[in-house]
């Protein structure tokens, strides 16, 4: 098993906080919007009159505002060579603007004024509190061990699967959806601000006071306790004439859009099996806690035998567990698969920060990794709605499932020829 962080690192209270603070981020950010989706499915085609079809564009929705928002906020991160807006700040921004968008979908009448607030408040505050911030905080922080903390920043996301659909399905049986979506909103608002205010921190000077230090000794500081070299600023157009940022881009859109399908349409799938919605519930719960898990593993092996070998693993994993389960119509047995995609299916988000940093530098990270969301957009922009209208036209979750195959092979050949590109760009590595 790989080792852990250094222990320089990992005993310094400002690394455990950062740490936990992304943790959290991550958390609240997915848990309360993507993981959602299935969730409150049927009761907002049924509030709504609408079908599972038009439903399915909320994640394209999401994604939308992802690929347009992720750019801007990653070029307007301060970096320490560059002035900006500091990460605290923005997360900030993204815990107010979740929870009043929520509560206005609770409040909603009519379809089109619950898709304004989700798309305009949900959607950007997910992004503003979410993974590209905690991983770019982390990124400033960790590099030996950056695949093992990305791991664990990650892992919040997985454990919002974990927490929030049980609970969203406890409270919609118990007081109605509407109740439901708003005390979600409450909670994220009352919890998350705190956390914000207490474990945020976008450098280790922060952490300590001393932001004013002279840089040169602040450095050989930093550097003697492991914390990365920031290298040079590229602007935007020049990462954008790197090939590998496509890739990349290409690859992970790919994996994300099936990861997206799997992830919304696990409880409606449950429910085809004839498995009630709490047990449904229960079944992305556990899901998701083995995806949570797989991050921390799968992204620490990363930092022992590399990014690409472990995602080529986890893609050929994928291939094979998603086969098995779209022929299976056992509740057991696609519990039972469920639970070991999750747990292969979650590992990309660690991988693609670990990889963005190898390849780019922490003084590139957030403005890469924002590039990199819009890159992928039109991938799951296309596919979660191909899926809706799949399952309108077919009849069966299992077709829906299926479609997640094309991207798992087609994002290898596009890892294939990265792979390639990082070998004849530098033979020794």
């Amino acid at each position: 098993m790989p080792s852990a962080a250094p222990e320089s690192q990992v005993l310094k209270p400002g690394a455990r906080k950062v740490l936990f603070g992304g943790f959290l981020g991550s958390l609240a950010a997915v848990g309360l919007t993507v993981y959602l989706f299935g969730v409150f499915q049927d009761a907002l085609v049924s509030a709504f009159a609408t079908d599972v079809a038009t439903l399915s564009w909320a994640p394209a929705i999401f994604t939308a505002a992802s690929g347009l928002l992720s750019p801007l906020v990653g070029r307007a991160l301060a970096t320490p060579t560059r002035p900006g807006l500091s990460i605290r700040s923005v997360m900030f921004v993204g815990v107010f603007a979740i929870g009043l968008g929520l509560g206005l979908v609770s409040r909603s009448t009519a379809l089109w004024s619950a898709a304004a607030a989700f798309a305009f408040l949900v959607a950007p505050g997910a992004i503003l509190l979410g993974p590209l911030l905690g991983q770019a905080m982390v990124t400033n922080w960790f590099e030996a061990s950056r695949g093992w903390a990305l791991g664990i920043v990650s892992a919040g996301t997985t454990v919002g699967g974990v927490l929030v659909p049980p609970l969203a399905a406890i409270l919609i049986e118990a007081f109605g959806w509407r109740t439901a979506l708003a005390t979600l909103g409450g909670m994220e608002v009352l919890l998350m601000a705190p956390a914000v205010a207490w474990l945020v921190r976008d450098r280790p000077s922060e952490e300590r006071g001393d932001a004013a230090t002279d840089p040169v000794a602040l450095r050989r500081e930093e550097a003697a306790a492991g914390v990365p070299a920031e290298g040079e600023t590229q602007t935007s157009a020049e990462l954008l004439r790197d090939p590998r940022l496509w890739l990349i881009g290409v690859t992970f859109g790919l994996l994300f859009s099936a990861g997206m399908i799997s992830t919304v349409f696990t409880v409606p799938y449950a429910s085809e099996l004839s498995v009630p919605l709490v047990s449904g519930a229960l079944i992305a719960s556990l899901r998701a806690g083995s995806a949570a898990a797989g991050k921390i593993v799968l992204g620490t092996a990363s930092d022992r035998y590399g990014v690409v070998t472990v995602l080529f693993v986890v893609i050929v994993t994928e291939v094979v567990l998603t086969g098995l389960l779209v022929g299976t119509r056992s509740p057991l047995g696609f519990a039972v698969l469920g639970v070991a995609i999750g747990f292969v299916g979650g590992s990309p988000l660690p991988l693609k920060a670990a990889l963005v940093g190898r390849t780019f530098g922490a003084a590139n990270f957030p403005a890469a990794m924002g590039l990199l969301q819009s890159i992928a957009m039109p991938f799951q922009l296309l596919m979660v709605p191909l899926a809706g209208l799949v399952y309108q036209a077919v009849g069966t979750y299992a077709a829906v499932f299926g479609l997640t195959i094309p991207c798992f092979a087609l994002a290898g050949v596009s890892l294939s020829l990265l792979a390639r590109r990082d070998r004849s760009a530098s033979p020794s590595s």
